[in-house]
């Protein structure tokens, strides 16, 4: 039985797979909170506010920066965090 992921090993799973990631993804945790830990290994992300769809306010969509360089350093991180690269 797999072990069950943290919510950093998800964003990144999403990110490698080349989805977009907001705060709002998942009703469990805030994600803002993980994106700080990614950028700090290195990991550069594409950032672009959006309007929130549920009112007036607006929130952060980021993506993976797709540089070789980028992507790499991205597997490696999630390698070390006990991800299988698929």
């Amino acid at each position: 039985m797999e072990a069950e992921k943290s919510h950093i090993m998800v964003i990144m799973q999403e990110l490698l797979d080349g989805k977009a990631s907001t705060a709002i993804d998942s009703k469990a945790s805030n994600r803002n909170q993980y994106y700080l830990a990614i950028k700090k290994q290195g990991i550069k992300l594409i950032e672009e506010w959006v309007a929130n769809f549920n009112n007036t306010g607006r929130h952060k969509v980021r993506s993976l920066d797709p540089t070789p360089e980028n992507v790499e350093r991205a597997k490696l991180y999630y390698k070390s965090l006990g991800g299988k690269i698929k």
